[in-house]
């Protein structure tokens, strides 16, 4: 496949050797940026990583799979899968690697049989805004109504931040608000219990720190 837009393929390799490969392309000038979400099996499948490159210029896939044959100690080979017409958008790569439950849902996609192990994700490059527009993606479009304004209530916004933001037609004012007042008045009630359990810890910590049994 020749492309200049992201793609994404499915790596076989171990995590240092594949982190070298594509760090290798970056400063060789083929990829601008790169990550992998590293998927541990708990099936049939092996360890694996999805990646998601950006080009820095045209480039034929076919050229560079080469690149990350890796030989293992008992000689048999690790690399990596580029499904034909493999193009791949940030926010579907990144959402689908960290594997969110609520992408999933709202894709209709089922679960890989793997646990995501955060400890050996790659990202090589700047990826704060691509960071904030996925949770921008996921708040507009994944995330059901009532989660949508129950997380903008726990965000301090104001009703009228959560009309604005929400866009919220006129006919489902009233709605909205008596959601929004029911929403706030338990996270208060959350926010006192808390406060009290946290005022039981202190004074059980003071009573047994001044105990006449801890007198010597």
């Amino acid at each position: 496949m020749i492309t200049s837009v992201s793609f994404g393929f499915i790596s076989y390799n171990s995590h240092d050797f594949l982190q070298h490969v594509l760090q290798s392309f970056i400063d060789d000038g083929v990829f601008t940026r790169c990550a992998c979400w590293y998927h541990e099996s708990t099936g049939k499948d092996k360890n694996h990583f999805h990646c998601w490159v950006e080009p820095a210029k045209q480039i034929d896939t076919a050229t560079i799979q080469d690149k990350f044959i890796e030989i293992n100690s008992d000689g048999t080979q690790q690399s990596i899968a580029i499904r034909p017409k493999c193009k791949s958008k940030w926010v579907d790569a990144y959402l689908y690697g960290i594997h969110n439950g609520d992408y999933l849902v709202y894709k209709g996609m089922e679960r890989e049989l793997v646990n995501i192990v955060s400890d050996k994700h790659i990202y090589l490059g700047d990826f704060t805004a691509d960071f904030v527009e996925a949770e921008s993606y996921l708040f507009k479009f994944c995330l059901a109504p009532y989660l949508r304004l129950k997380r903008l209530v726990y965000e301090g916004k104001t009703l009228e931040d959560i009309y604005i933001q929400l866009r919220t037609p006129f006919a489902q004012l009233n709605a909205v608000s008596s959601a929004y007042r029911a929403i706030k008045a338990k996270k208060l009630k959350d926010e006192e219990e808390r406060k009290m359990i946290e005022d039981n810890e202190l004074t059980v910590i003071h009573d047994d720190l001044f105990s006449p049994f801890n007198e010597d």
